[in-house]
């Protein structure tokens, strides 16, 4: 009998609640537990329990509810492979955090941006019409070969040879009535989010061309030497989003297989260069900025100016990095 296993790459699943969202083993009595996408960790220390996200079906769910299917073992390797060190790290702030292992980070992005994918794949999108097919169809996930392989790299020890991600950690300047905030792209794997003094920025899957390109700039690699408003972060991170937007090039990927397992023991990221992205466009720009400035009551018609010209807190007029005063402390 041949029990060889089926290749990763070929591999379709079924986004049931009695398989592990990560090995995929069927679940029991005695395996079977549950993964918050967003870690208890995090939902306590940012009072994240009772608030909402939203769904792309524009509806919402609780921090809480966001729970999958996972077996006891993939539980405990994530939660000391990236849970444990992803806790310290933003529990030391961004002095801290700055030097933990931008892998771990990596992986742990990359499993909360799964992990709301493989939730929303079991959520209808109508309550109670299940012929209206669920929030992601199952056959747009399963074509997401790449996320799934980065995310049972946690697991398999898999090693990666060049990173396959761009990752940027600024020092915010806290924020202390809202302490917390995240963004999660769906159409393209780009991810956002501040911890108190912490700011991220990463695409997980460019093969860092996009934080080479970010990087080689020299006004926008001097904001990582500053600390930076909130409303200055979320517009470094409109850039950053609405230049991801605009990537053109389709990173690829060299795999070293086990054998046994059909998982790879290897991943190496090509190397890119050359033209990577399409024309950028300051109308459709300042739409993107006016959706990250959108909590402060910031609309387009503050924003564009006419003539290409869009607002910017980043820089004066001379061109200079524009400090502002630090937000106040919440009583």
């Amino acid at each position: 009998m041949n029990s060889k296993k089926e290749n990763i790459l070929e591999k379709r699943r079924s986004f049931s609640t009695d398989r592990c969202f990560v090995c995929d083993e069927l679940l029991t009595n005695e395996n079977a537990t549950e993964e918050h996408v967003y870690p208890k960790w995090l939902q306590r220390k940012f009072n994240l329990y009772n608030q909402k996200i939203s769904l792309l079906n524009g509806t919402f769910i609780n921090y809480r509810n966001l729970k999958v299917p996972c077996c006891k073992k993939c539980n405990e390797i994530m939660s000391a492979k990236i849970e444990k060190p992803m806790r310290q790290a933003v529990e030391g702030g961004y002095e801290c955090f700055k030097n933990l292992n931008k892998e771990i980070v990596f992986q742990w992005l990359n499993k909360l941006s799964y992990g709301m994918l493989y939730k929303e794949a079991m959520l209808l999108r109508e309550r109670e019409n299940e012929a209206g097919g669920y929030i992601v169809p199952h056959e747009i996930l399963n074509e997401l070969h790449m996320k799934y392989i980065f995310l049972i790299s946690i697991i398999q020890n898999t090693e990666y040879i060049k990173k396959p991600y761009s990752l940027l950690i600024f020092k915010i300047k806290p924020d202390y009535k809202n302490p917390y905030w995240g963004y999660d792209a769906f159409n393209f794997p780009v991810f956002c989010m501040c911890m108190n003094d912490i700011g991220i920025i990463a695409h997980l899957q460019d093969n860092g061309f996009n934080e080479d390109f970010f990087k080689e700039n020299e006004d926008m690699n001097e904001l990582l030497q500053h600390e930076l408003h909130i409303m200055q972060f979320r517009e470094t991170c409109a850039r950053f989003v609405y230049k991801s937007s605009l990537f053109i090039r389709n990173p690829a990927y060299i795999m070293v297989m086990d054998n046994e397992n059909e998982t790879p023991n290897q991943i190496i990221s090509q190397e890119m260069s050359g033209l990577g992205y399409a024309v950028w466009n300051q109308k459709i720009y300042a739409k993107v900025l006016e959706f990250f400035w959108k909590d402060f009551g910031v609309s387009y018609q503050d924003i564009y100016k006419g003539d290409d010209k869009v607002r910017t807190l980043l820089w004066k007029e001379d061109g200079s990095f524009n400090k502002i005063e630090e937000n106040k402390k919440k009583d």
